[in-house]
Protein backbone atom coordinates (compact mmCIF):
# COMPACT_ATOMS: atom_id res chain seq x y z
CA UNK A 1 0.00 0.00 0.00
CA UNK A 2 1.23 3.31 -0.90
CA UNK A 3 1.03 5.99 1.73
CA UNK A 4 2.73 8.96 -0.20
CA UNK A 5 0.57 11.77 0.34
CA UNK A 6 3.05 14.06 -1.75
CA UNK A 7 1.49 14.45 -5.18
CA UNK A 8 2.84 16.97 -8.01
CA UNK A 9 -0.49 18.20 -8.73
CA UNK A 10 -3.80 17.66 -6.96
CA UNK A 11 -7.16 16.92 -9.21
CA UNK A 12 -9.53 18.97 -9.42
CA UNK A 13 -13.47 18.81 -9.02
CA UNK A 14 -16.23 20.18 -11.80
CA UNK A 15 -20.00 19.87 -11.43
CA UNK A 16 -21.91 17.98 -13.78
CA UNK A 17 -24.90 18.96 -15.47
CA UNK A 18 -28.66 17.18 -13.90
CA UNK A 19 -28.20 15.44 -17.11
CA UNK A 20 -24.83 13.78 -16.99
CA UNK A 21 -25.90 12.63 -13.35
CA UNK A 22 -28.92 10.87 -14.89
CA UNK A 23 -26.82 8.98 -17.18
CA UNK A 24 -24.24 7.88 -14.68
CA UNK A 25 -27.10 6.90 -12.11
CA UNK A 26 -28.57 4.69 -15.36
CA UNK A 27 -25.30 3.16 -15.25
CA UNK A 28 -25.14 1.47 -12.48
CA UNK A 29 -27.11 -1.03 -10.13
CA UNK A 30 -26.01 -0.30 -6.45
CA UNK A 31 -26.29 3.09 -4.72
CA UNK A 32 -25.95 4.09 -0.96
CA UNK A 33 -29.79 5.23 0.39
CA UNK A 34 -29.31 7.45 3.78
CA UNK A 35 -31.39 7.79 5.95
CA UNK A 36 -32.24 8.46 9.99
CA UNK A 37 -33.11 5.62 12.28
CA UNK A 38 -33.28 5.85 15.91
CA UNK A 39 -29.59 5.11 15.89
CA UNK A 40 -28.60 8.29 13.84
CA UNK A 41 -27.46 8.41 10.10
CA UNK A 42 -27.36 5.37 8.52
CA UNK A 43 -26.30 4.25 4.98
CA UNK A 44 -27.13 1.42 3.00
CA UNK A 45 -26.49 -0.52 -0.03
CA UNK A 46 -29.00 -1.43 -2.20
CA UNK A 47 -30.02 -2.28 -5.87
CA UNK A 48 -31.94 0.12 -7.75
CA UNK A 49 -33.08 1.84 -11.26
CA UNK A 50 -34.05 4.94 -12.54
CA UNK A 51 -37.27 5.66 -13.81
CA UNK A 52 -38.73 9.19 -14.66
CA UNK A 53 -35.57 10.70 -12.78
CA UNK A 54 -36.33 8.88 -10.04
CA UNK A 55 -34.76 6.29 -8.09
CA UNK A 56 -36.49 2.95 -7.54
CA UNK A 57 -35.99 0.39 -4.78
CA UNK A 58 -37.30 -2.97 -4.01
CA UNK A 59 -37.13 -3.81 -0.37
CA UNK A 60 -39.03 -5.90 2.68
CA UNK A 61 -42.04 -4.63 3.75
CA UNK A 62 -40.31 -5.45 7.36
CA UNK A 63 -37.11 -4.26 7.28
CA UNK A 64 -35.17 -1.02 7.89
CA UNK A 65 -35.66 1.62 4.87
CA UNK A 66 -39.86 0.35 5.15
CA UNK A 67 -39.82 1.28 8.67
CA UNK A 68 -37.56 4.78 8.46
CA UNK A 69 -37.55 6.13 4.71
CA UNK A 70 -41.49 5.79 3.73
CA UNK A 71 -43.00 9.73 3.51
CA UNK A 72 -39.53 11.16 4.80
CA UNK A 73 -36.56 12.91 3.37
CA UNK A 74 -33.93 10.98 2.21
CA UNK A 75 -30.85 10.68 0.18
CA UNK A 76 -29.16 8.70 -2.58
CA UNK A 77 -25.76 8.53 -3.74
CA UNK A 78 -23.73 6.34 -5.94
CA UNK A 79 -20.27 7.05 -7.25
CA UNK A 80 -16.85 5.58 -8.80
CA UNK A 81 -13.58 6.10 -7.28
CA UNK A 82 -10.16 4.97 -9.08
CA UNK A 83 -7.57 5.27 -5.53
CA UNK A 84 -4.79 4.99 -7.82
CA UNK A 85 -5.66 7.55 -10.14
CA UNK A 86 -7.12 9.82 -7.66
CA UNK A 87 -10.12 10.39 -9.98
CA UNK A 88 -13.93 9.41 -10.15
CA UNK A 89 -17.80 10.89 -9.97
CA UNK A 90 -20.33 11.06 -7.28
CA UNK A 91 -23.82 11.70 -7.86
CA UNK A 92 -26.62 12.57 -4.94
CA UNK A 93 -29.93 12.66 -5.03
CA UNK A 94 -32.12 14.35 -1.86
CA UNK A 95 -35.70 14.28 -2.19
CA UNK A 96 -39.17 12.54 -0.83
CA UNK A 97 -38.98 8.60 -0.16
CA UNK A 98 -42.69 7.03 -0.88
CA UNK A 99 -44.11 3.75 -1.94
CA UNK A 100 -45.68 3.32 -5.25
CA UNK A 101 -49.70 1.95 -4.95
CA UNK A 102 -52.54 1.84 -6.74
CA UNK A 103 -51.96 3.55 -10.69
CA UNK A 104 -48.27 4.80 -9.03
CA UNK A 105 -47.49 1.37 -9.08
CA UNK A 106 -46.23 0.81 -12.74
CA UNK A 107 -42.73 0.27 -13.42
CA UNK A 108 -40.65 -0.20 -16.25
CA UNK A 109 -38.18 -1.96 -14.86
CA UNK A 110 -37.83 -3.51 -11.36
CA UNK A 111 -34.99 -3.39 -9.31
CA UNK A 112 -32.98 -6.53 -9.45
CA UNK A 113 -31.82 -7.32 -5.66
CA UNK A 114 -28.97 -9.20 -4.86
CA UNK A 115 -30.00 -9.93 -1.60
CA UNK A 116 -32.06 -13.40 -0.61
CA UNK A 117 -35.63 -12.31 0.64
CA UNK A 118 -38.82 -11.29 -0.34
CA UNK A 119 -38.58 -7.31 -1.88
CA UNK A 120 -42.26 -6.63 -2.87
CA UNK A 121 -42.05 -2.93 -1.62
CA UNK A 122 -41.57 -0.86 -4.13
CA UNK A 123 -39.68 3.04 -2.59
CA UNK A 124 -40.03 5.88 -5.25
CA UNK A 125 -37.31 8.62 -4.39
CA UNK A 126 -38.78 11.88 -5.92
CA UNK A 127 -35.60 14.34 -6.33
CA UNK A 128 -35.85 17.11 -5.02
CA UNK A 129 -31.97 18.17 -5.48
CA UNK A 130 -29.77 16.17 -7.79
CA UNK A 131 -25.93 17.51 -7.86
CA UNK A 132 -22.85 15.40 -9.67
CA UNK A 133 -19.14 15.87 -9.37
CA UNK A 134 -16.38 14.51 -11.36
CA UNK A 135 -13.09 14.62 -9.38
CA UNK A 136 -10.69 15.27 -12.84
CA UNK A 137 -6.52 14.47 -12.92
CA UNK A 138 -4.96 17.76 -12.75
Amino acid sequence: MNTDTSHWFKSHLRDMPRKECFELLESRQVGRVVFIDPDGPLALPVNYVIQDESVLIATSPTNSLSRHVVDRQVAFEVDEIDEFNETGWSVLVRGQASVLTGEHAYVEQEPNPWAEGGRTLMIRITPSHVTGRYLLPA
